[in-house]
């Protein structure tokens, strides 16, 4: 399994997350050489000072977990403050309240604001697509002759998104690698992929990593 390391992040984003948890999440990190830790917000100045200025992995802060439904206001000083933080990257989650409503034209503009904020001092941004949620059966939904998923990963694209993730992992989802697959051919190829691979097995993981996923996103320890 060493061979992937480099491309799993771990993310400790439960409500009941222990700072015993987070130290051996970091120490893995390190002894390991895995790309990344993500957070909470709360956390991310302390995990700069652990990690030092010159931490080869990434520290990620979530904006907007889990549903993405604050204003753009609170998004972008809580992107704002997690910079100054010390974050080195951001994942905004995209608000689907918003796209079940006449108010969806608001996604793309959001979207553009907190990327703006996030260049301008050079960090990545990734949008969070709650993929299980995307779907055009709902009945209540937007229906049109293409994928709702299809057209939202275009919006955040359309809106300078450095990387598209395909779900928060806050909603209970059998991994599928099938649907995996399908999203990393759905974003563009200019744009970067993270996939939450809770549940996958290491050749399902490898089968990513060979279709060009860049990140592979993983909640539990290695080896649970």
């Amino acid at each position: 399994m060493n061979h992937l390391f480099p491309y799993i992040e771990r993310a400790l984003l439960r409500p009941d997350v222990r700072i015993n948890e987070q130290y051996e999440a970091l120490d893995e990190i390190t002894q390991l050489g895995m790309a990344g830790l993500t957070v909470a917000p709360f956390w991310v100045k302390k995990w700069r000072r652990e990690m030092g200025d010159n931490h080869p992995a990434s520290l990620s802060a979530v904006i907007g977990y889990p549903f993405g439904y604050g204003r753009t206001e609170v998004k972008q000083l809580e992107l704002e403050l997690a910079l100054k933080d010390g974050a080195s990257e951001v994942e905004v989650v995209l608000n689907t309240s918003a796209l079940f409503s006449p108010t969806s034209v608001w996604l793309k503009i959001e979207l553009v604001k907190l990327v703006a904020v996030a260049h301008a001092q050079e960090k990545p941004l990734t949008v969070i697509l709650e993929s299980s949620l995307l779907t055009d059966d709902r009945g209540d939904g937007p229906r049109n002759d293409g994928s709702l998923l299809a057209r939202m990963i275009k919006t955040a694209a359309d809106a300078g998104a450095d990387f598209l993730k395909n779900a928060t992992g806050s909603i209970p989802t059998p991994f599928s690698l099938e649907k995996a697959l399908a999203f990393r051919q759905l974003v563009p190829s200019a744009v970067g992929v993270k996939i939450v691979v809770d549940g996958a097995t290491q050749a399902q993981m490898e089968e990513l990593v060979g279709a060009g996923v860049e990140r592979l996103t993983l909640s539990d320890r290695i080896g649970e």
